[in-house]
């Protein structure tokens, strides 16, 4: 051997290489991050509570809420699971009991339910409860009307031009906004249903509310040789999510969260459109 050597030592058979073994112990570490971190973005911590949230069908709003004998249906039901699905640590306890708006409006103030599904923005909801900015979608607001009546009505001035009774749901936000323009408002206990039998009956000239809603009851009532969607858009409204005030505002911060996260998917706007398109 020559002199300022040193010898090889030769690997023993089952002989582990340290730094070989300390190679694979960090791509073990490299490849596990990533995985840790889809499993933290998707799941929640173990442990934690869910979080029950509860709401009520609203009163002749159909397809918002689909009067059914079980479950509450409809685009509401849809976005409040679509929301279930982004936080899974929220859930939803809907009364499927169809309830005016009014009432709602006092169980949220009073605490007997958490959230209201996709109402207009008006002074006593804002003082009651936390808007959640994103509109879960924009109401249409459109005039039911006779199919014998013809009279042009592009927006609420050329209503009240034209006299006689326009009727709302009672507790509807539109209800201000056509006073204030100086249209005769009636504003009728029993949903949809009652409004647009008092349009046919001639004991009002039209039924305002949104597209959706007055398509959906012309359908389903049988309606459609009689009464129709008045041409025209009268106005486009968004329409929100509505927090008690009494929640943790973690919580609040959630629900916003959820929705921002749903509109930029398309995930709302999927929604609508399954909907939208039984005009």
């Amino acid at each position: 051997m020559a002199v300022g050597t040193v010898p090889s030592m030769a690997r023993q058979p089952g002989a582990v290489d340290a730094r070989q073994t300390g190679a694979d112990t960090n791509l073990v570490k490299t490849l596990a991050i990533p995985l840790l971190v889809c499993l933290c973005a998707t799941a929640s911590p173990v442990g934690a509570q869910v979080i029950t949230l509860r709401t009520s069908a609203q009163e002749g709003s159909a397809p918002k809420f689909i009067d059914t004998d079980g479950a509450a249906t409809g685009h509401c039901p849809d976005i409040l699971a679509a929301i279930e699905k982004v936080d899974k640590g929220l859930k939803f306890a809907i009364d499927p009991r169809p309830t005016p708006v009014k009432r709602t409006e006092g169980d949220l103030k009073e605490g007997r339910i958490d959230v209201i599904c996709a109402l207009l923005d008006t002074p006593l909801r804002n003082d009651i409860a936390f808007r959640i900015n994103t509109p879960l979608f924009y109401d249409r607001e459109r005039l039911v009307g006779r199919r014998d009546d013809n009279d042009p009505i592009g927006k609420m001035q050329d209503l009240a031009r034209a006299g006689g009774i326009v009727v709302t749901q009672s507790g509807a936000s539109y209800a201000a906004e056509l006073r204030s323009n100086g249209v005769q408002v009636v504003e009728t206990a029993g949903g949809s249903v009652i409004a647009l039998r008092n349009v046919l009956n001639k004991r009002a000239g039209f039924y305002y509310t949104n597209e959706l809603t007055g398509a959906y009851y012309i359908k389903a009532e049988g309606l459609g040789d009689q009464l129709r969607l008045h041409p025209g858009v009268l106005q486009s409204s968004p329409s929100y999510l509505w927090a008690s005030r009494q929640l943790d505002m973690s919580v609040v911060n959630r629900l916003e969260q959820a929705l921002v996260q749903l509109k930029h998917s398309g995930e709302l706007d999927r929604i609508y459109q399954h909907y939208e398109k039984d005009l």
